[in-house]
C-alpha cells in the first residue's frame, strides 16, 4: 500500500467524527485559527503559519495561535508531509472542506446568491448526464480495445472515434486551462473522459493499453444514476477545477449555499468571471447544471442534479445550516422500475430513468443513435450476436429474454423473430463450450476453492476514487500529498510536538509577571512589554477598574517610551474588532503577562 493509500485509509473512519460536532468542540481559538488559515487556503498546502499580526486581528497574540495550530494537528483538522528536502508543508484535508464551508462562510464572503429576478438567457445548457457517457466509452473499449503505440500513446485513429462517440465537445473545458503530456494529440473531453475512467479504477492502463477492471465495473453498473453522479463529482471537483484557493471556495460554496434544485444563483465576484464561467460551463458540460446571465451581466447557475447529494452531506452537517437542510432532509431515493420502447425499425428508445444496468445490456445489443432526455439505440446483428458469443458459458439472458423483461409492452414478432436467428447458431456453440469448461472445472474446483477463499473480502473492495490517484493528468488541488510518495513522506499525528518558547523559558523570568498584576518600575515594564514581543504572548493592563488586554508589537525608546499594541476589549468568545492603540507605562497602574496555559 502506497503512502497515499495509507493516509486516505486513516482519514476514511475520521471523517464522520469531523462534522459539526467536532468543530463546536474546538476551543475558541482553535476555531480561529482553523477559520483564518481555512479563508487563506481553503484544501491548498502552506509551509507556516500567518504572520502575528494577522491573528492579532482577530484577538490571538501568536504563542496562542501556535499552540492552537498544533491542537488542531493533534486533533487532526490539519495534516503534514515532510518533503524529501526536510521541508514540512501543511494542509486542511479535504473530508473538512464540507463543513468548513458551511460554519467558516459569512455572508461578506458569499461568492454565491439567490437570484430575485429572472435570468436575461441561458448561455450554457446542460448535456445529457456523463455517467452515461462513461458507460458508452467503457463499452466500446470492452468490445473494440484502446491499445497504445510503441511511443505510449493511443493510435490516432482511435482518438479520433473517441473524440466523435461522446456528447462532450472540447468547447466544454478548453477554458479550465489544463494541462496534460501530448495536448497535441489528445483532445481535452477525450482526456477527461479516460481520465475519470482511470480514477473511478474502472479501467487501468499498462504498456499494451487501457484494460477493463471487470470486477470494478460490475460494481460499478450495479450503482443507481445518482451514486454514479456522487463519484463523478468528487473526481471533477478535485481533478479539473482551478487550484487556487479563491476557486476552491467558490466550488464548494456553489455546492453547499446554492443548495436549491433548479433555482438560480446569482455568481459574485467579477474579478475571478473568466474562471468561475470555465467551471460553471464545465458542470455544464458534465450535465450537472445550466449557465445563464442576468440582465446586468453577471453569471448565474442553477443546479439540475442535488448538490448536497452530490456532495454527500451528513445528516449531522445538514443539521447546523438550516438554508441547506430546508431542502435536502431526504434520504436516498430507490430507483423504480424504468423500461424501453422497442419500435418495428429496431429502434430502441431509452428513457432518461433506465437504469445504469439496463444502459450497459443495450450498449452490447445496440448501436447508440442519439443520446439526449430520450436516446435512441438501434439493435443491431453483429452486436447481438458478439454479445452472445463472449457469455463465455455463463448463464444469463438472452437478448429476446432481457428486451422482454425490460420493455414496455410486447415486442414486435418480425424484430424478435429477427432476434431468435441473430442468436441461435451462438446458442448452440454457447452449448458445447458449456459443457467443455464445466468438465475442466470439476477436476479443479477443490484448488480453486483454496486459492480463492482468504481472498473473497477483496472482491468488495471499492472503486471508489483517492484525490492522488495516476490518472491522465496531475490532480488540481495541489495540496501535499498529490506530490506522492517517491518526494513526500506522510508525518503522523499525535507524535510530540515542539514546546513552545515560553513555556520552555518560563522559569527565566520572575513569577509575579506572569502570575500577579502588579505596579512595575518604568524600566521593568519595559522589560516586560519586550518579553510579551519576544513570547509573543498577551499583556495585561490595568487603569482603575478597567482592564485591557493587549497584542503588543513595538516597544519605541528607553526611558520615555511607548508600546503600540492591538487592544482587546473583550477577549472571550464574543471579540471586538481589535483596535491599533499607542500606550505609555502612566497609561496603566498594573501588569502582567498572559500566558496561553490553555487554548
Amino acid at each position: 500500500m502506497s503512502d497515499l493509500e495509507y493516509e486516505m485509509e486513516q482519514e476514511a473512519p475520521t471523517r464522520e467524527e469531523h462534522g459539526l460536532e467536532s468543530w463546536a468542540a474546538l476551543g475558541t481559538a482553535e476555531r480561529r485559527v482553523l477559520g483564518l488559515l481555512f479563508h487563506k487556503h481553503a484544501g491548498q498546502s502552506f509551509s507556516s503559519l500567518l504572520p502575528p499580526e494577522v491573528w492579532a486581528k482577530v484577538g490571538l497574540s501568536g504563542a496562542e495561535a501556535n499552540l492552537a495550530f498544533a491542537m488542531l494537528r493533534r486533533k487532526r483538522w490539519i495534516s503534514s508531509v515532510h518533503k524529501s528536502w526536510g521541508e514540512c508543508t501543511y494542509y486542511i484535508p479535504q473530508s473538512h472542506l464540507v463543513v468548513l464551508t458551511l460554519v467558516c462562510t459569512d455572508r461578506a464572503n458569499h461568492m454565491v446568491e439567490v437570484m430575485n429576478e429572472p435570468v436575461m438567457r441561458v448561455i450554457c445548457e446542460a448535456k445529457p448526464h456523463v455517467a452515461a457517457e462513461l458507460l458508452h466509452l467503457v463499452a466500446l473499449i470492452e468490445r473494440e480495445a484502446l491499445p497504445l503505440t510503441s511511443k505510449g500513446t493511443i493510435h490516432k485513429r482511435s482518438v479520433q472515434k473517441l473524440s466523435t462517440l461522446t456528447m462532450l465537445s472540447p468547447d466544454d473545458f478548453e477554458d479550465l486551462n489544463i494541462a496534460y503530456e501530448h495536448a497535441d494529440l489528445y483532445p481535452v473531453h477525450v482526456v477527461i473522459l479516460l481520465d475519470m475512467l482511470l480514477c473511478l479504477n474502472l479501467v487501468q492502463q499498462t504498456d499494451k493499453g487501457f484494460e477493463i477492471r471487470q470486477e470494478r465495473l460490475q460494481q460499478w453498473i450495479s450503482l443507481s444514476w445518482s451514486k454514479m453522479h456522487r463519484k463523478i463529482f468528487q473526481v471533477c471537483m478535485d481533478r479539473y477545477g482551478d487550484s487556487e484557493p479563491v476557486m476552491q471556495h467558490f466550488r464548494y460554496q456553489l455546492a453547499l449555499l446554492a443548495p436549491c434544485l433548479n433555482g438560480w444563483y446569482r455568481i459574485r465576484n467579477d474579478q475571478d468571471h473568466t474562471k468561475m464561467k470555465s467551471w460553471l460551463v464545465a458542470l455544464a458540460g458534465w450535465g450537472f447544471g445550466e449557465v445563464g446571465e442576468t440582465a446586468d451581466g453577471a453569471l448565474a447557475f442553477r443546479w439540475l442534479m442535488n448538490p448536497a447529494e452530490l456532495m454527500d452531506i451528513h445528516s449531522s452537517a445538514r443539521s447546523v445550516e438550516a438554508d441547506v437542510v430546508r431542502h435536502h432532509t431526504g434520504g436516498e431515493v430507490e430507483e423504480t422500475f424504468a423500461g424501453v420502447y422497442v419500435q418495428p425499425d429496431f429502434e430502441v428508445m431509452v428513457p432518461p430513468d433506465v437504469s445504469p444496468e439496463v444502459c450497459w445490456r443495450l450498449e452490447h445489443y445496440c448501436e447508440r443513435m442519439t443520446r439526449d432526455q430520450m436516446s435512441i439505440y438501434r439493435l443491431c446483428k453483429e452486436r447481438v450476436e458478439k454479445a452472445e458469443s463472449v457469455a463465455g458459458g455463463q448463464k444469463r439472458q438472452s437478448a429476446v429474454q432481457f428486451l422482454e423483461k425490460y420493455s414496455y409492452g410486447r415486442l414486435p414478432d418480425h424484430v424478435m423473430a429477427a432476434l431468435t436467428d441473430w442468436t441461435r447458431d451462438c446458442e448452440t456453440q454457447t452449448m458445447k463450450q458449456t459443457q467443455t469448461q464445466t468438465q475442466n472445472q470439476n477436476q479443479d474446483t477443490v484448488s480453486l476453492v483454496k486459492k480463492t477463499g482468504s481472498n473473497s473480502s477483496h472482491k468488495s473492495s471499492s472503486f471508489v476514487y483517492h484525490p492522488g490517484v495516476q490518472g491522465l493528468l496531475q490532480g488540481r488541488m495541489k495540496t501535499a500529498m498529490t506530490a506522492g510518495p517517491n518526494s513526500a513522506s506522510l508525518h503522523m499525528e499525535g507524535v510530540q510536538q515542539k514546546e513552545p518558547v515560553w513555556s520552555l523559558r518560563k522559569t527565566d523570568v520572575p513569577e509575579t509577571w506572569h502570575k500577579e498584576w502588579r505596579k512595575y518600575h518604568m524600566s521593568t515594564a519595559r522589560q516586560i512589554a519586550l518579553q510579551a514581543i519576544e513570547w509573543q504572548v498577551k499583556l495585561g493592563v490595568r487603569k482603575g477598574e478597567d482592564t485591557f488586554v493587549l497584542i503588543p508589537q513595538h516597544v519605541k525608546g528607553h526611558e520615555r517610551w511607548t508600546l503600540e499594541a492591538w487592544c482587546l476589549l473583550d477577549s472571550g468568545e464574543s471579540i471586538c474588532t481589535p483596535e491599533w492603540r499607542t500606550f505609555t507605562p502612566e497609561g496603566w497602574d498594573t501588569m502582567r503577562l498572559i500566558l496561553p496555559d490553555h487554548v
